[in-house]
């Protein structure tokens, strides 16, 4: 039982401090007025964060070979689901459509 106590507890206390980095940030930037030139710079990070999601789905390192190897059902998928969002401007029909595509996709391989 107390096992179970002390896992519920690390579980919790894991979920604030996750929560806290998240929330610390944001409350304080929005205290402070930022200068054009930061808010322009801040603007390039989703771009850069979701380019390097994308380089690390599309580049994959195995375990006991030497360099990276490609994903070619993530790089298959990733095709038709940016034609998606190109045609939709939709993030969540963009989400879905990729969902349904890697679905598919090893479905049907």
């Amino acid at each position: 039982m107390t096992t179970t106590i002390h896992m519920l507890t690390i579980i919790i206390l894991c979920g604030i401090v996750t929560w806290l980095t998240r929330i610390i940030p944001f409350v304080m930037i929005s205290k402070v007025h930022l200068s054009e030139r930061v808010v322009k710079w801040l603007s390039f990070i989703p771009i850069t964060l979701f380019t390097a999601l994308i380089i690390d789905g599309v580049l994959v390192q195995q375990e006991g070979v030497m360099g990276y190897t490609i994903n070619m059902p993530f790089l298959i998928t990733m095709i038709p689901t940016i034609v998606v969002a190109i045609v939709s401007r939709s993030l969540t029909i963009t989400i879905l459509s990729g969902i349904i595509i890697m679905a598919l996709l090893r479905w049907v391989f």
